[in-house]
């Protein structure tokens, strides 16, 4: 629908605007002659965290520490441009390789983005295409405040991320539904 669709280009370009190195990076977007929505993207060799634990099961210490020290580092610029993930989990951060190093960590993902400090009427649009007022994001990793429909903020992310350090060292979410 025409809302997904501006929600997914709005998506692009924020995500264009950042530039760290363990952020996925955005080449090009626009729109071709016949109106359809495009965006070029860079090629990353590797798997996402919740793959590898998946497959290999938790990580070392020092290899959570490693790959998510970086992660802190893009989210780091993204909160600097006011901009919050919301849907921080291991499924959107990735292992690449890239310039001849193995665990290049890359945050993706910018699909719940939402843009802080806007005016009152850019604020509304972006409520709308954000969803605010819903409740968006992966429920094993989301902050209490936005499990809560709460506007989260930079800490939403940061707990977000601990979270995800939690699954990474020990291989599941840190609550789990015990019947």
């Amino acid at each position: 629908n025409r809302l997904n669709l501006k929600r997914f280009e709005r998506e692009v370009q924020l995500t264009a605007r950042l530039t760290h190195w363990n952020t996925i990076e955005i080449f090009d977007y626009g729109n071709t002659e016949d109106g359809v929505f495009y965006y070029v993207m860079e090629y990353l060799p590797g798997m996402n965290l919740d793959e590898i634990v998946r497959m290999d099961g938790p990580l070392p210490a020092n290899r959570t520490v490693y790959l998510l020290k970086q992660i802190c580092e893009a989210l780091a610029e993204a909160h600097d441009q006011g901009l919050i993930h919301r849907d921080i989990k291991p499924a959107n951060i990735f292992s690449a390789r890239r310039g001849g190093m193995y665990d290049v960590a890359k945050l993706l993902d910018f699909g719940l983005v939402r843009q802080t400090g806007l005016t009152t009427s850019s604020a509304a649009l972006d409520d709308d295409l954000s969803r605010e007022g819903s409740i968006n994001g992966s429920p094993m990793y989301m902050s209490p405040e936005q499990a809560l429909s709460e506007v989260p903020d930079e800490r939403s992310d940061i707990y977000s991320l601990g979270a995800t350090a939690y699954f990474l060292t020990t291989g599941q979410p840190p609550f789990v539904k015990n019947n």
